[in-house]
């Protein structure tokens, strides 16, 4: 007969399972978070525009940051760390309160256009409605075929495996009920 100790502690290690991959999963999504910038309807002055960060599942902000009389869309440029050495692509945004700094996960494709092209033909345009852009961790790939269809857009593979991460700590926590239920009726025989 199983000892009722070894059911509380095969509990515990599915629970901690669970929570662990989860952890991970939410770590992982915080190296890539997804990047929203939304303004509003376009009038004579510049606009006040809002930044946000959000990551898991795109439900949780780690970043929000007031765009103050957004100016129009500086180009790209490449910021090197110590030791890189290519540099990584980051968008600035410059507002009445200084620069601001778009993303520095993004690549170029992404940041060009996801961000930089839609929020400068929103500037160019006085007139323009209420836009909200979104920028999601994306992988471009070349499939090859004529040169219309030459790039194609893919979710970031970090992206998928920090979403499956997640899902499988979920899947660890429903499966807590049955170990429970399954504890309780050894007990109950016992």
């Amino acid at each position: 007969m199983a000892d009722p100790g070894s059911s509380h502690g095969g509990i515990g290690k599915t629970a901690f399972s669970g929570l662990l991959l989860i952890a991970l999963g939410c770590g992982l999504e915080a190296i890539f978070p997804t990047v929203r910038v939304s303004c509003p309807a376009r009038t004579a002055s510049a606009p006040d525009c809002d930044l946000r960060s959000s990551i898991a599942f795109d439900q949780v902000t780690v970043r929000h940051a007031p765009l103050p009389a957004l100016q129009p869309i500086g180009e790209i440029e490449f910021v090197r760390t110590p030791r890189g050495r290519g540099g990584t692509p980051t968008l600035y945004f410059d507002t009445a309160a200084g620069r601001v700094s778009a993303i520095r996960w993004g690549d170029q494709l992404s940041l060009q256009k996801d961000l930089q092209e839609p929020l400068r033909a929103y500037l160019a345009d006085p007139h323009a409605p209420a836009i909200a852009v979104t920028m999601r961790p994306t992988h471009w790939v070349d499939p090859g075929g004529n040169a219309a269809n030459r790039l194609v857009r893919n979710t970031h593979p970090g992206k998928l495996a920090a979403n499956a991460l997640i899902i499988g700590g979920l899947l660890f926590w429903m499966w807590l009920p049955v170990e429970l239920v399954t504890s309780l009726a050894r007990r109950a025989r016992a």
